[in-house]
């Protein structure tokens, strides 16, 4: 899918190149193919090493939009985010066992509850909540859902025993505020937690409802808050080291060399026993 129609203030695919193909806020494109690419691409990179056979669903633009679901099932008698897990399932079942990371901030991923927990060794939900004052929710993400439904999301995909990863991204405010939203989602059941800084906008000038453009990116975070988030600085604190294959020449699976990498913990031992190299 290309566009999304939640709007928020700070989404960087409101300018160039995305803004060349949708209208932001407006106008969504969807990729009715996807599913059989997805199933032509996990075949075609089957032989890679397991630690790089992981995926990130929806990184840039939301799969669960309400409009959407309801226009393609309508009109197409389709569910494509349905037919996309159920590729990452055939594979599995087939021995090509891939992690999906699937982003998302809409409730509506709770249609597909009895799937998710039939993948669990494989899924982890990773959902963003980037406050949980309503009013600043409002103001920044107007039409994406409440908090209160993001946090029963979290909630009911727990209980069912699904990984599930607060994206706290971009977060507004302190540290302190930063703690309290970590700590709430844990108590809903959330077991990891990343998050950053605002990026191309002035985060003063947007909750004053301006959108400031500022040049390149501050991904500041909290590091002591972090839990199972990848990065390196939190992942082990002796900066363990492991050497595994990664691509010499980026996006060149086929050119492969050994190379030290520091253990990452993704919060993988959680939910499967499948040796990643340097991800736990």
């Amino acid at each position: 899918m290309m566009g999304c129609l939640f709007g928020c203030r700070y989404c960087y695919t409101q300018t160039a190149p995305f803004k060349f193909h949708t209208e932001f806020g407006k106008e969504v494109k969807v990729k009715v193919w996807l599913p059989d690419k997805l199933d032509h691409e996990l075949n075609k990179y089957r032989k890679l090493p397991q630690h790089l056979k992981r995926v990130q669903v929806n990184p840039s633009t939301e799969g669960y939009l309400p409009q959407v679901i309801i226009k393609m099932q309508k009109e197409h008698g389709r569910d494509l985010m349905k037919e996309v897990l159920q590729v990452f399932k055939k594979h599995k079942e087939s021995d090509n066992f891939w992690m999906v990371h699937l982003v998302t901030k809409s409730h509506m991923i709770l249609n597909h509850l009895e799937l998710l927990s039939s993948m669990r060794d494989q899924i982890q939900v990773e959902l963003t909540i980037t406050t949980l004052d309503e009013g600043t929710r409002k103001l920044l993400e107007g039409k994406a859902p409440s908090v209160k439904k993001r946090l029963d999301v979290i909630r009911k995909l727990s209980e069912a025993g699904i990984f599930v990863r607060t994206m706290c991204m971009p977060f507004i405010g302190d540290q302190d505020a930063a703690r309290i939203l970590r700590d709430v989602t844990f108590e809903y059941g959330a077991r990891a937690f990343k998050h950053k800084s605002m990026n191309y906008w002035d985060e003063d000038a947007i909750l004053k409802g301006n959108l400031v453009k500022v040049k390149g990116r501050n991904d500041y975070a909290y590091k002591n808050l972090l839990v199972k988030s990848g990065e390196p600085y939190m992942s082990n604190r002796s900066s363990k080291m492991v050497t595994v294959l990664m691509p010499k020449i980026a996006q060149k699976f086929g050119n492969l060399g050994p190379t030290s990498m520091i253990v990452e913990n993704h919060g993988y031992s959680d939910i499967n026993q499948i040796n990643w190299g340097y991800l736990i």
